[in-house]
């Protein structure tokens, strides 16, 4: 299992939203808790991002690094799809 450790920005993402995409995203959260690098919806990221991986959650990105060695997963960002990489 892994530590998930939630950035301050992405944490005014998740407070913001309903009811329901917060169950979503604790669904997701806990799946990034127990395989951050490999998954249906695990992407590993390119360019700017290098080093990075997302998680696709409908029209929501969660994009992370992962420490093997500590084995903490650190979510940066939470936004929607068109937001995210900018």
């Amino acid at each position: 299992m892994y530590e998930v450790l939630i950035s301050h920005e992405a944490e005014k993402y998740y407070k913001k939203q309903d009811n329901d995409t917060k169950r979503r995203l604790n669904k997701c959260i806990d799946e990034l808790g127990r395989e951050p690098l490999f998954g249906q919806h695990i992407k590993k990221l390119h360019g700017e991002l290098e080093g990075k991986h997302r998680y696709r959650m409908g029209n929501i990105r969660i994009v992370y690094e992962v420490n093997i060695k500590s084995k903490t997963v650190e979510i940066k960002s939470i936004k929607g799809r068109g937001d995210i990489y900018k």
